[in-house]
């Protein structure tokens, strides 16, 4: 491959345009307390160093060359966010999956390289992020999206959302498909009282409103999900959708990769097997929604030979097209 087919074939794809960003000068005076055990600029350092070591390694198989090629791309995507926009004006989206935390896990490795490179910029102290919460989230991803996000330091805002009537999945976590006059809609409670509904699009909408500085949010879409077919590294919001740019570093990424990337044993902090993620992950769920809409992956399911049935771990499912067989 040619010098410039290489560059092209790392060159993060874009919808629309990002403007110049400004970025605060390091203040001796501004100083917050971490939320975590580190502070983030801690967090990010040893971070930085487990994806260096994942990729210089030697491969060993296709399918982490491939993963070391993918986490490659989504470095050169994030960097350019970082290029094109003031700190204070990015935000992640975070629930507790396996592709936001690949995301977030590359996110924060990336800040250790662009604030070492740029010393003069003060180093923050928490990652803005919202965590637009399903009606009835599971217990274990509740408690994941707290631990995880107090060892990542992330400043998580969280909005619970009430769609009302279930989502279909080709709606369920769509940037695009608005719904019509939420306003105006209603659900029932269990006791028959009326509550607004909050739909996904509501709870940006919502974190817009209160964190007016943000102007592009990381996510992590990946193209085998609802709406992610036609989407690129960078996509503005179209509809009713409130505006900001989508950030999609992972859009390209395989079910396999994304695997590779969080059992890798060069990302494992010390001590441990490989990244921490939700324990469901390991019970057969392989997408996670809330507890009316997520069942354990069919695909998974086995029969030992004393006749008792079980679920293998996530990890075990490799073929894109049946990762949201466990979603209604």
């Amino acid at each position: 491959m040619s010098d410039d087919a290489s560059a092209a074939a790392f060159s993060p794809m874009t919808n629309g345009t990002v403007p110049s960003g400004s970025h605060r000068e390091a203040d001796a005076s501004e100083s917050a307390p971490p939320s975590g055990s580190h502070s983030l600029a801690e967090v990010c350092a040893d971070l930085h160093q487990r994806v260096t070591g994942f990729l210089l390694s030697a491969p060993g198989s296709e399918l982490v060359r491939q993963t070391q090629v993918q986490t490659t791309i989504a470095i050169g995507v994030i960097e350019k966010a970082l290029q094109d926009y003031d700190f204070d004006a990015l935000s992640l989206s975070y629930n507790g999956g396996k592709d936001c935390l690949v995301l977030l896990v590359l996110y924060l490795s990336a800040l250790h390289a662009y604030y070492t490179s740029n010393p003069s910029y003060k180093f923050p102290d928490s990652i803005p992020s919202i965590y637009a919460k399903p009606p009835d989230p599971f217990p274990a991803v509740t408690s994941f999206v707290e631990s995880s996000s107090k060892k990542y330091n992330l400043d998580l805002t969280h909005i619970s959302t009430n769609p009302g009537t279930k989502p279909t999945p080709s709606k369920a976590r769509s940037h695009t498909s608005p719904p019509t006059t939420p306003e105006k809609q209603r659900t029932k409670n269990d006791d028959g009282s009326e509550s607004k509904i909050i739909t996904f699009r509501d709870a940006f909408a919502l974190y817009l409103s209160s964190h007016p500085s943000i102007r592009a949010i990381f996510v992590g879409t990946r193209r085998t999900d609802p709406h992610g077919q036609t989407l690129t590294h960078f996509d503005r919001t179209d509809g009713n959708w409130p505006d900001f740019m989508r950030i999609h570093p992972v859009i390209d990424w395989h079910l396999s990769e994304i695997w590779c990337f969080l059992r890798s044993p060069h990302l494992a902090a010390e001590g441990e097997e490989h990244l921490d993620y939700c324990s469901m992950y390991d019970e057969g769920y392989t997408s996670l929604g809330g507890v009316g809409d997520t069942l354990r992956n069919p695909r998974l399911k086995y029969t030992d030979e004393e006749g008792r049935e079980g679920y293998r771990p996530a990890y075990k499912l490799t073929e894109d097209g049946e990762e949201r067989l466990g979603r209604e």
